[in-house]
Order: structure tokens, then C-alpha cells, then sequence
């Protein structure tokens, strides 16, 4: 009864109670009740027979007017979508193994028919004024290749960060402006700069061993965790937004695609 409740998101007892209301129906006893136990009863024992071959032939049917796989076109930032998405693709197909997802992340959200579109809003996600379901925040930090520290442990002082090359993902150095005010230091870089337009170059960059980016502590967690980076001044912790799921086309499959997102957002924040 708790397995087939869990199942069908019932209660056991909603479930117990259908059960009687079948047995009432065909005016047969299909369980054998005790004080601590429940078992079939010969009649059940038959009637499961019959039930098993009926939703045999359902899921048969099923298979058949559905061997079109739904499609649900998603617009979504570049960089989301490479170091997020893709790597939680598989955990997704997992639970909906009958949906396409078709990403789009170049041109206009408007280009084309969009299902789901993805935006990015600047400020924290209680003071953003943009619709959509909130599913994943902007944690920001200072990023490098170990060997850009030229043999120093760790860096925990922000004037020591901006004295190494920096690299921006826009022409305003947002973002850096961002850390450095929450760091409480100006944005002075004392070195050379890059500038990028997409965080997704700056971090590439970063990775060829170019200088110090600015990037969501979601996107490289695999790389921190790996040690091929590493995080500077882990103690100035900085939200410089976050990631919302507009629903385009109302239906089922955008719903639990947007809930899927929303879990995954979860599990990032239980797990810090």
C-alpha cells in the first residue's frame, strides 16, 4: 500500500480506499487483512492476472500513438547552457525519456518558436523586476589556473586579485565592479586587462591560463572541485543575479521541464 501510494502520490489510506471501492464494485474480497500484514486473495490472485494484461496492452498503446517524442525548444544564455545544462541533460532524458530538447542559444529569443526561454536578470532575485520562475542564482568569484599564482597557496586579500592579469566578460566590467564593491576596494586593476563580451570567453580564457575571470561558482564546480582552477578570496561571497524559466507555450512538458530546473537549483543549494 506506502509503495503504490508513493507511486501514484496518494496517501496509503486514499489508496486502501480505492481498493474497498473496487472490491465493493465487484462484490468480491480481493485482500486478506490482518493485524499487521496484507495478502491477495485467491480471487485477487485471478483478478491481477487480468489486471496485468490490461495494462500491458494500455502501455502498448501508449508506445504506439506516441512514438512522436514531444519536442520542447528551450532558449537559453550560452554559457548556461554548456557548463549547466548539457552536463544535467542525461539526470533529465532519465525521468523524461519521450522529450526532444532542441537548446537555442544564438539570435533573439523571439527568432523562432520558443517553449521555454531562459533569462538572466542583474540584482538580487527578491529586488528583480522579471517574470519567470527563479531557479538558479549567480554566485560569483574570482577564478584562475593554479600556476597564475606563480607558486602562492591561495590569495584571500581582493587588492592581491586585481593586481593579476583580469579578464572581463563585458566591455563595463560589471561583474568586477560588482565583487570589488562587495570586497569593499575600488576597481582599479593594476595589471593588464582582457575584454570579452560572454563569460563563457572569459572563462575559457581563464582556463588557458590568460588571468583571473569572474564566474558562477555553478558553472565550474567540476573544475574547482578537480583543482585545474581555483577560487580567490573565497570569504567575499557575491550574488550578481540570477536565472529564471519563462513558459512560452503552456502545457505539461515546459511545467515539469521549469520544475526539473527548479529541483536541480535545489540540490546546488543544499549542497553547499
Amino acid at each position: 500500500m506506502t509503495l503504490a501510494a508513493s507511486e501514484l502520490n496518494l496517501t496509503p489510506g486514499a489508496v486502501s480506499r480505492q481498493i474497498k471501492l473496487l472490491e465493493q464494485s465487484l462484490d468480491v474480497t480481493l485482500f486478506q487483512r490482518s493485524h499487521n500484514a496484507i495478502e491477495l486473495t485467491e480471487t485477487g490472485k485471478a483478478f491481477l492476472g487480468h489486471a496485468k494484461n490490461a495494462l500491458a496492452e494500455v502501455r502498448k498503446g501508449v508506445r504506439e500513438v506516441s512514438s512522436q517524442a514531444a519536442k520542447l525548444t528551450i532558449w537559453a544564455p550560452v554559457t548556461l547552457t554548456q557548463r549547466w545544462l548539457i552536463p544535467r541533460i542525461e539526470h533529465y532524458h532519465l525521468g523524461h525519456p519521450g522529450v526532444d530538447l532542441h537548446f537555442r542559444t544564438i539570435g533573439a529569443a523571439g527568432s523562432d518558436r520558443i517553449d521555454i526561454e531562459i533569462k538572466y536578470a542583474r540584482g538580487l532575485p527578491q529586488d528583480a523586476d522579471t517574470e519567470g520562475e527563479m531557479f538558479l542564482a549567480d554566485n560569483t568569484a574570482p577564478i584562475c589556473r593554479p600556476a597564475l599564482l606563480d607558486g602562492q597557496v591561495a590569495v584571500t586579500d581582493p587588492a592581491q586579485v586585481l593586481a593579476l592579469p583580469i579578464l572581463q566578460d563585458t566591455a563595463d566590467a560589471w561583474s568586477w565592479r560588482q565583487w570589488c564593491k562587495g570586497a569593499a576596494i575600488p576597481f582599479e586593476p593594476l595589471g593588464r586587462s582582457i575584454v570579452f563580451d560572454t563569460d563563457e570567453s572569459s572563462i575559457d580564457a581563464c582556463l588557458s591560463g590568460l588571468g583571473v575571470a569572474q564566474a558562477n561558482t555553478a558553472f565550474v564546480a567540476p573544475l574547482l572541485q578537480s583543482g585545474n582552477i581555483i577560487r580567490l578570496c573565497p570569504q567575499v561571497d557575491i550574488v550578481l543575479g540570477a536565472y529564471y524559466a519563462v513558459i512560452h507555450t503552456p502545457g505539461r512538458v515546459p511545467q515539469a521541464f521549469v520544475a526539473w530546473l527548479k529541483s536541480q537549483g535545489t540540490q546546488l543549494e543544499l549542497a553547499k
